[in-house]
């Protein structure tokens, strides 16, 4: 897991992502709102998590109902059902982190140069993705 990325759990199903130390790398963050007095931080809920798997799940035993012969059985359907985990992370990444260019400027093509943002990007979309993980394994205690 990232020695960069921290996340601490705030509740009882909530966890609070904190990219506080990437505050520093990127010379343009000095002029983002948060900063080390206030970190850009992402709350990631397990309900909100078992939700968007569990959508995954219902619209892929809609699909292969349609398409499997009427006597499989339910259990055999939800047995072929495969949840892509990085597609629900890949979702959050983009609602959640993506999307406050104004917070994470390194991650702005249009205030940093692309091919540093692409590759600032990757190595923090590599830290989400495997802090995601580790939430993700946390919220299967849970629940």
């Amino acid at each position: 897991m990232s020695n960069i990325l921290n996340y601490s759990i705030i509740g009882l199903e909530d966890f609070n992502i904190s990219f506080e130390k990437y505050c520093t790398p990127c010379e343009i963050q000095k002029y983002c709102k948060y900063g080390k007095n206030e970190p850009f931080t992402v709350v990631i809920n397990c309900s909100d998590l078992n939700r968007a798997k569990e959508k995954v799940k219902f619209d892929q035993l809609q699909k292969l109902q349609k398409t499997e012969d009427v006597s499989v059985t339910y259990e055999e359907l939800v047995r072929k059902v495969k949840i892509n985990l990085q597609n629900i992370f890949s979702q959050i990444w983009q609602d959640k982190v993506k999307a406050q260019k104004e917070e994470i400027r390194c991650l702005d093509t249009s205030k940093v140069d692309a091919m540093l943002v692409a590759q600032q990007g990757q190595d923090w979309w590599q830290d989400f993705n495997s802090t995601m993980k580790a939430i993700n394994g946390e919220c299967e205690k849970i629940i």
